[in-house]
């Protein structure tokens, strides 16, 4: 029996060390392939070719297929943009209200009211006061004095035709200018009047905002740029159009008071 066991041991032993040198071969080839071959980590996604995966982040990120259109244009900067037209127009039509609304008079006259009386003479146009010297003699006449007597027939045509409901009487080289007595007829009158310029500027000053819109479209701007500009040519225009309801009140007021 004792026998047995031993060859049946000595026969494990060749087994085992048969296994082992197997094993210790295997082991080799193993590390001997690993010495040879780099391994590499994939990625779960490693189905998909690398050209397409960086097109999708490309895509994905908006660097993919750009859009040239897009890419290629150029803004203004909105302090680029010359609106100043509108603030010019608008002082030129507030000087136009102030001069008009100068002219109405009621109850008391002043040499003011004949500044803008354009004379016809044979050298061309000329303002009264460039011809003459213009004086008050009282609250409602005004004498005026030619510098060159004969042309007076030139100057009383200008007064008679001034809108002012003048009626010049000449005395040698002097014209006498006397406005009428204030009635309530003639002041309804001139309060219609006055409101008419004044309705008449302000349709000025909002065509003047239409006309700074128009050229904000001349441009290329943003958005944001562009609300800036229509936010600025809408505070000018309101700024006038106060202005300008601001002298027609100081006129009613003027008007109501005598």
């Amino acid at each position: 029996m004792i026998r047995g066991i031993n060859r049946f041991s000595g026969c494990f032993v060749r087994s085992i060390g048969n296994n082992s040198n197997q094993q210790q071969q295997t082991y080799r080839g193993i590390i001997s392939v690993a010495k040879t071959t780099s391994f590499q980590r994939r990625s779960p996604f490693s189905i998909f070719n690398e050209n397409s995966v960086i097109t999708l982040r490309a895509k994905k990120s908006g660097g993919g297929k750009s859009n040239s259109k897009n890419d290629d244009e150029v803004f203004t900067p909105w302090k680029q943009v010359d609106i100043s037209s509108v603030s010019s127009q608008g002082d030129k039509t507030i000087e136009y209200v102030s001069r008009e609304l100068g002219n109405i008079r009621f109850g008391r006259v002043g040499p003011e009211l004949l500044e803008r009386i354009n004379v016809e003479t044979p050298s061309g146009n000329l303002l009264l006061p460039h011809m003459a010297m213009i004086t008050i003699k009282d609250s409602l006449t005004l004498n005026i004095t030619l510098y060159d007597s004969s042309l007076l027939g030139n100057v009383e045509r200008a007064l008679t035709n001034s809108g002012l409901g003048l009626n010049p009487q000449t005395f040698d080289t002097t014209i006498r200018v006397s406005l009428p007595k204030p009635t309530q007829d003639l002041r309804q009158k001139l309060i219609k009047q006055v409101n008419t310029i004044s309705e008449d500027a302000k349709v000025s000053i909002r065509r003047h905002r239409k006309d700074g819109m128009d050229i904000l479209k001349r441009y290329k701007l943003t958005k944001d740029d562009e609300k800036t500009l229509e936010k600025n040519i809408q505070k000018i225009t309101d700024d006038y159009i106060k202005s300008i309801t601001k002298i027609t009140e100081t006129k009613l007021k003027e008007i109501n008071s005598n």
